[in-house]
């Protein structure tokens, strides 16, 4: 299963590089744009990464979670 990737760019992201990046969510904050999404592999997250680097909005910090649906604790009911 797909890992669930969270970008954080400086600034916000335009509707452009937005629509290169299928899958993701955008929320817009203060100076700040936080990406949500998955990746299939290690090819595709250097897409995402390369991508957003080549549109000068490298990522500042990234997190990977489990993707288990919320309120799912490890399978725990």
């Amino acid at each position: 299963m797909p890992e669930l990737y969270e970008f954080e760019i400086t600034g916000t992201i335009g509707p452009l590089i937005r629509s290169c990046l299928s899958g993701f969510d955008t929320v817009a904050e203060t100076h700040l744009t936080v990406l949500t999404g998955t990746a299939t592999g290690p090819a595709d997250l250097r897409r995402v990464l390369d991508h957003l680097d080549a549109h000068g909005t490298p990522a500042l910090d990234i997190r990977i979670s489990n993707h288990d649906e919320p309120g799912n604790r490890n399978g725990a009911d």
